[in-house]
């Protein structure tokens, strides 16, 4: 009968330390996942601001191609008027020698 009570005291040893490490093993897992989950929100929150900031340069950057190309309109239509002042119509009116003088 003693080797079983040896028996049974060491089966309940054997079943408390699995336990144990078990708890253990579970423990850090969860802490490691809670980190990595952690890390990943903050990595997310980082990707908005940037997305949002590129966003708001892409912004500015089409709002400013827009005020070239109606300053680039209002240039042809400026050139246009002038060509017209001139007489002509087709372009700047040349020079009837086209001989440079150098000095």
């Amino acid at each position: 009968m003693e080797w079983l009570t040896a028996l049974a005291i060491v089966s309940i040893v054997t079943g408390v330390t699995i336990a144990t490490v078990v708890l253990l093993a579970v423990r850090t897992l969860r802490r490691t996942l809670q980190d990595g989950a952690l890390r990943q929100a903050h990595q997310i929150k980082r990707l908005v601001e940037t997305v949002s900031l590129l966003n708001q340069q892409q912004q500015n950057a089409q709002a400013r191609i827009q005020v070239l190309v109606d300053a680039n309109r209002r240039l042809g239509e400026e050139l246009v008027t002038l060509y017209e002042r001139m007489g002509d119509g087709d372009g700047p009116s040349r020079p009837a020698s086209s001989t440079r003088l150098l000095n």
